[in-house]
């Protein structure tokens, strides 16, 4: 273990202890290798983890050649989303909608074969979606369930839930259901369909991909369950700008510094913010202030 390992190390670390594919153990180690600290104390680490990775690497380029591996191979980026669900559930059409991906849809059972990935971008906020094969097909792959941020799971009716549920026994990612071809409920079926959900407290939303009702409610709590915040930087005598910084709850303005450039705190001499962690507008704070989503941070540096 490295001399006060970062929160990316700690979470690939983690990752890799979950992995059961050669591709998630290669693609974690990477992360660790990446989030690892570089210093001297943690020489022996990288030199650890490197060895590691070359033999994993071997070891794929040997199974390729024997033929033993078509799973397609996916990098986490960010947070992910993995949508999760049996055959004609509705999934691929949800990743459409949702993303910018354009797969495959078709009546036809596991049309989709291979992980489909797609870019979930929301009120400023990005995230990668990989809509998996369905349960029950060949290259369906449990271990991208098992270290995704939140499993969205994609669901016709309600008794599906236990039988999804062993299979997230080593997850864990945020769960959420999505109940896909609401349009084909009459109105008494949808209404007692929602006091279900409500008195049983799924977290679960009642969608259609052909009307778009209940899309923008999912998104929603897709974006709340994602524990993210978007700050605004603003120059001095500027108007803030439009793409907002993407970090994590409860930082602070030492953090956002740091987050745009390394050591950029350090040039920092005055720091005022407009917002819902300001007392007024434009106030001054120190670096030490949390910040909460939607602030407008001004720098002012040396």
């Amino acid at each position: 273990m490295p001399v006060n390992p970062g929160p990316e190390y700690v979470q690939a670390e983690k990752r890799y202890l979950q992995a059961q594919t050669l591709e998630e153990r290669i693609i974690a180690t990477e992360d660790m290798i990446r989030a690892a600290p570089k210093h001297k104390s943690s020489e022996n680490l990288l030199a650890l983890l490197r060895t590691r990775l070359k033999k994993f690497l071997e070891k794929k380029e040997k199974n390729k050649k024997v033929g033993k591996t078509t799973q397609k191979t996916v990098r986490k980026e960010g947070y992910q989303i993995v949508l999760l669900g049996f055959p004609n559930v509705g999934k691929s059409s949800l990743l459409s909608v949702l993303t910018n991906a354009r797969p495959s849809i078709s009546p036809v059972p596991f049309t989709t074969n291979q992980p489909e990935l797609g870019t979930f971008y929301y009120q400023g906020v990005k995230a990668q979606v990989v809509d998996l094969p369905a349960i029950g097909a060949e290259t369906f792959d449990i271990g991208i369930v098992n270290t995704a941020d939140c499993i969205l799971i994609v669901i016709n009716n309600l008794e599906e839930i236990d039988k999804i549920s062993p299979i997230l026994a080593r997850s864990y990612g945020r769960r959420l259901y999505a109940y896909t071809k609401s349009d084909l409920l009459s109105q008494d079926e949808f209404r007692r369909l929602q006091e279900k959900i409500r008195s049983k407290k799924i977290p679960a939303v009642l969608v259609s991909n052909i009307t778009n009702h209940g899309l923008d409610e999912l998104r929603h709590k897709i974006l709340e369950g994602m524990n993210m915040m978007r700050i605004y930087t603003k120059e001095p005598g500027k108007l803030p700008s439009q793409i907002p910084l993407v970090i994590a709850n409860g930082l602070t303005v030492k953090d956002a510094a740091e987050k745009i450039a390394k050591g950029f705190s350090l040039k920092i001499k005055e720091t005022r913010i407009t917002g819902p962690s300001s007392k007024f507008p434009n106030q001054r704070v120190g670096l030490s202030h949390i910040l909460k989503d939607k602030d407008i941070v001004e720098f002012h540096t040396v």
